[in-house]
């Protein structure tokens, strides 16, 4: 026997309306918070921190990945009066999110401190949280790596 509720189907009508009810946000929320956020400690005052996503991890050397919230490694760059002073590499877990990956990560960077984004493309969601941060979004071309991307943009001087 199939219980309809006013003849659609999906949630009953008071789902949704209380604590514990049915609803999908609740289940976005439990995805990002079962994730194992990685660990960064907080940049001090003179520092301008970078965050790109890459395909590997070699630092640098690394390429960018054209999927901003989908890539294996998030890059930690640090910068002291235009010298590169901190990289570090971090294998990315927001990326197998099944939903909200990109809002996800968006708000991991602005807890980490970053004050600059490097992507090739970039969500509207996460767009949108970083620049309401006030987080600087700079998009290159496909096929960068890291360092020509800081070179190019003038974030670091050689």
């Amino acid at each position: 026997m199939v219980i309809q509720f006013r003849g659609r189907r999906g949630p009953p009508p008071w789902a949704g309306r209380g604590r514990g009810c049915w609803s999908w946000h609740s289940i976005i929320q439990q995805s990002y918070t079962s994730t194992i956020q990685p660990q960064v400690e907080k940049p001090t005052p003179n520092v301008l921190r970078v965050i790109t996503t890459t395909i590997d991890d070699r630092g640098v050397d690394s390429q960018i990945s054209p999927r901003f919230t989908r890539a294996p490694f998030i890059m930690v760059i640090d910068i002291v009066d235009g010298r590169i002073y901190r990289v570090t590499p971090i294998p990315n877990t927001f990326m197998n999110l099944p939903h909200g990956a990109g809002v996800a990560l968006a708000q991991w960077i602005i807890s980490s401190g970053a004050k600059a984004v490097i992507a090739v493309n970039m969500g509207p969601n996460a767009a949108m949280i970083l620049q309401q941060a006030g987080i600087k979004v700079y998009t290159v071309t496909p096929g960068i790596r890291v360092i020509d991307a800081l070179k190019s943009l003038g974030l670091v001087r050689f």
